[in-house]
């Protein structure tokens, strides 16, 4: 018996039966395929509604040894406003769910490896952390950091010149070694950041964005001095500098 013989055989067995009959006959015999067909109907909706509700990815940001506050959605709402982003259709996504210490445990190499994923899709635009986290990523073989020469106007440059973040590229090469070679240079001895002047070669790669309020109002990531390094692939640039003037305005 096809199906739609089955079914016609069904309703010509209750049609003359009273209301309350036919519906407990219906329940009892089709009640699977009425749930089936409410499931597939119901995630037909949800497919439609979230590719109607879904918005685009305006800025995206990892911030390290984070600790979510309280202002975060009005931090948030106040920088749409400053960059004109259209709320209803953009958003800003900032990981803050990502620890890293002193780079040698578990953790840390899996938070470094989920960073390194959003890098590599080119899904993330900037990394902020302290003075203590920031190392792990300036000096790092596939220079994760853009020299902010490179980024910012001159006259940006020379206006954050006492913010700036220095690596010094002679001590970057000794961790850009030929595959399968050890590294034996030892971080912790990077130079001072803030002392381009004991440099070979200073190259800037964050910004000191302490002492905006409502930033840290609405991200704890602790003191003294929190930097932001753009990351070298991003794909909204424009976005991430109007982001920058926002932190230092």
């Amino acid at each position: 018996m096809t199906i739609k013989e089955y079914f016609k055989e069904g309703i010509k067995a209750i049609k003359d039966r009273p209301q309350k009959e036919r519906l407990a006959y219906f329940w009892e015999y089709y009640k699977w395929y009425a749930l089936i067909f409410l499931l597939v109907i119901v995630l037909l909706v949800q497919g439609v509604l979230g590719v109607i509700n879904r918005r685009e990815t305006a800025l995206s940001g990892v911030l390290l040894n984070c600790k979510l506050g309280v202002a975060d959605k009005e931090f948030l709402q106040d920088f749409y406003a400053y960059a004109g982003i259209d709320e209803a259709k953009e958003s800003a996504a900032f990981y803050t769910d990502l620890t890293i210490t002193n780079g040698q445990s578990k953790n840390d190499l899996n938070a470094f490896q989920r960073i390194m994923g959003g890098i590599a899709v080119r899904d993330t635009d900037f990394i902020v952390g302290k003075s203590d986290a920031f190392p792990f990523f300036s000096y790092n073989s596939t220079e994760i950091f853009m020299d902010l020469r490179d980024f910012l106007s001159q006259e940006t440059l020379a206006q954050v010149s006492d913010r700036l973040y220095y690596i010094d590229g002679e001590f970057l090469k000794l961790f850009q070694l030929p595959p399968g070679t050890e590294i034996t240079a030892d971080i912790t001895k990077a130079p001072d950041p803030r002392k381009p002047e004991a440099m070979e070669d200073p190259i800037p790669v964050g910004i000191d964005i302490s002492d905006h309020e409502a930033f840290q109002s609405a991200y704890f990531l602790g003191k003294p001095t929190i930097y932001l390094g753009v990351v070298s692939n991003t794909t909204r640039p424009d976005t991430v500098m109007k982001f920058i003037e926002y932190l230092l305005s």
